[in-house]
């Protein structure tokens, strides 16, 4: 999908439908490799996990994950009521806060540490240990969007169509998202 503009508002179907193609998703070393180009923007984008990845979340919730998307978000969105701009970006948001080492600046990556932190028995989140993991098990899409004062309003339409299982704003209560709040409680703060 090309870049959307303001005045250029796509259908919500074609968001959801870019953020599921599994064939464009890529691994965080590809993410990287590709360099910021494109992603030094706003936009949306869907994390996903592979089959060995799937049965560690598995055994970590202790409830059945599957291959597939497990989350999706935004990045650089106009924060309203107040209209202040947003300095992310999808490079920034995918590397320095997902795949970086500190879990408390990521709810996904947060979520993630907790439950690997479960499956392994631990209280704490390995940082080290997590983000080998996200390299070993994940891959990522990006649909870049640079109209930041409507994003925020696209991702909850959005987020209501995908309905990713690790999402918990403003999603429907799961017994996978209630035992994710539970765990995400469990691990000690940085």
């Amino acid at each position: 999908m090309d870049k959307v503009s303001h005045g250029d508002l796509p259908d919500i179907n074609e968001l959801v439908q870019s953020l599921r193609e599994n064939s464009r998703a890529l691994s965080p070393q590809e993410f990287m490799a590709a360099g910021s180009h494109g992603q030094a923007i706003p936009g949306l984008y869907s994390w996903w996990v592979d089959v060995d990845g799937a049965r560690e979340l598995s055994r970590g919730l202790g409830l059945p994950i599957n291959s597939g998307m497990i989350y999706a978000g935004l990045a650089g969105a106009t924060r309203w009521p107040s209209g202040k701009k947003s300095s992310n970006t999808l490079w920034l948001r995918i590397t320095t806060m997902h795949l970086g080492s500190n879990h408390d600046l990521s709810t996904f990556r947060h979520t993630l540490g907790a439950i690997l932190a479960s499956a392994e028995g631990r209280t704490d989140v390995n940082e080290v240990g997590l983000s080998q993991w996200m390299h070993a098990h994940l891959r990522v899409i990006t649909v870049p969007f640079v109209d930041a004062d409507s994003l925020g309003k696209l991702e909850k339409d959005v987020l209501t169509e995908l309905d990713p299982p690790f999402n918990l704003m403003g999603m429907m209560k799961t017994p996978i998202r209630r035992q994710i709040t539970i765990l995400r409680r469990s691990v000690k703060e940085n």
